[in-house]
Protein backbone atom coordinates (compact mmCIF):
# COMPACT_ATOMS: atom_id res chain seq x y z
CA UNK A 1 0.00 0.00 0.00
CA UNK A 2 1.54 3.17 -0.97
CA UNK A 3 0.50 6.11 1.39
CA UNK A 4 3.07 9.24 0.27
CA UNK A 5 5.80 10.20 -2.16
CA UNK A 6 8.48 12.43 -0.55
CA UNK A 7 10.32 14.75 -3.35
CA UNK A 8 14.04 15.10 -2.52
CA UNK A 9 16.99 16.74 -4.49
CA UNK A 10 18.10 13.42 -5.96
CA UNK A 11 14.85 12.43 -6.66
CA UNK A 12 11.10 11.09 -6.23
CA UNK A 13 11.04 8.55 -3.21
CA UNK A 14 7.98 6.40 -2.82
CA UNK A 15 7.09 5.17 0.53
CA UNK A 16 5.08 2.23 0.89
CA UNK A 17 3.79 0.47 4.35
CA UNK A 18 4.48 -3.15 3.50
CA UNK A 19 3.43 -4.80 6.76
CA UNK A 20 2.19 -3.72 10.75
CA UNK A 21 2.69 -6.46 13.30
CA UNK A 22 3.31 -7.30 16.74
CA UNK A 23 6.91 -8.76 17.49
CA UNK A 24 7.28 -11.70 20.72
CA UNK A 25 7.08 -9.18 23.50
CA UNK A 26 3.62 -7.54 22.00
CA UNK A 27 4.63 -4.39 20.65
CA UNK A 28 3.04 -3.37 17.40
CA UNK A 29 5.65 -2.74 14.57
CA UNK A 30 5.20 -1.49 11.03
CA UNK A 31 7.80 -2.33 7.82
CA UNK A 32 8.20 0.47 6.24
CA UNK A 33 10.22 0.51 1.90
CA UNK A 34 11.00 3.45 0.23
CA UNK A 35 12.48 3.35 -3.35
CA UNK A 36 13.20 5.43 -5.68
CA UNK A 37 9.91 6.05 -8.45
CA UNK A 38 12.64 5.59 -11.82
CA UNK A 39 14.87 2.61 -10.71
CA UNK A 40 13.13 0.58 -7.60
CA UNK A 41 16.23 -1.35 -7.17
CA UNK A 42 17.67 1.76 -5.11
CA UNK A 43 15.49 0.98 -1.88
CA UNK A 44 15.61 0.92 2.26
CA UNK A 45 13.38 -1.20 4.52
CA UNK A 46 13.23 0.63 7.74
CA UNK A 47 11.44 -0.39 11.14
CA UNK A 48 9.03 1.40 13.04
CA UNK A 49 9.28 3.10 15.95
CA UNK A 50 12.85 2.38 16.61
CA UNK A 51 13.35 3.66 12.76
CA UNK A 52 16.02 1.47 12.36
CA UNK A 53 17.23 0.65 8.49
CA UNK A 54 17.31 -3.04 8.35
CA UNK A 55 18.43 -3.35 4.69
CA UNK A 56 19.53 -0.76 2.03
CA UNK A 57 20.83 -0.46 -1.55
CA UNK A 58 21.62 2.78 -3.45
CA UNK A 59 20.80 5.22 -0.91
CA UNK A 60 23.86 7.75 0.36
CA UNK A 61 23.88 7.55 5.05
CA UNK A 62 22.82 11.44 4.45
CA UNK A 63 19.39 10.27 2.57
CA UNK A 64 19.09 7.27 4.88
CA UNK A 65 18.82 9.61 7.79
CA UNK A 66 16.92 12.08 6.14
CA UNK A 67 14.37 9.17 5.26
CA UNK A 68 14.57 8.41 8.93
CA UNK A 69 13.90 12.04 9.88
CA UNK A 70 10.88 12.44 7.99
CA UNK A 71 9.26 8.91 9.44
CA UNK A 72 9.66 10.21 12.87
CA UNK A 73 8.88 13.96 12.51
CA UNK A 74 5.20 11.90 10.91
CA UNK A 75 4.97 9.26 12.76
CA UNK A 76 1.66 9.85 14.08
CA UNK A 77 0.36 10.17 10.70
CA UNK A 78 2.18 7.04 9.53
CA UNK A 79 0.35 4.91 12.71
CA UNK A 80 -2.77 6.53 12.04
CA UNK A 81 -2.42 5.66 8.21
CA UNK A 82 -0.72 1.80 9.08
CA UNK A 83 -4.26 1.14 11.47
CA UNK A 84 -6.76 2.53 9.35
CA UNK A 85 -5.81 0.72 5.93
CA UNK A 86 -4.70 -2.16 7.36
CA UNK A 87 -7.23 -3.38 9.56
CA UNK A 88 -9.53 -2.20 7.23
CA UNK A 89 -8.32 -4.94 4.94
CA UNK A 90 -8.35 -7.25 7.38
CA UNK A 91 -11.94 -6.97 8.41
CA UNK A 92 -12.99 -6.90 4.63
Amino acid sequence: MQFCRIYRDTGNVCIYIMKMYEDESGMDKIEIRAEREDNPDIYAGVTLPGYYCHHAYGFSEQEIMKLQKFLKNNAVSIWDMAKENLYAKSAS
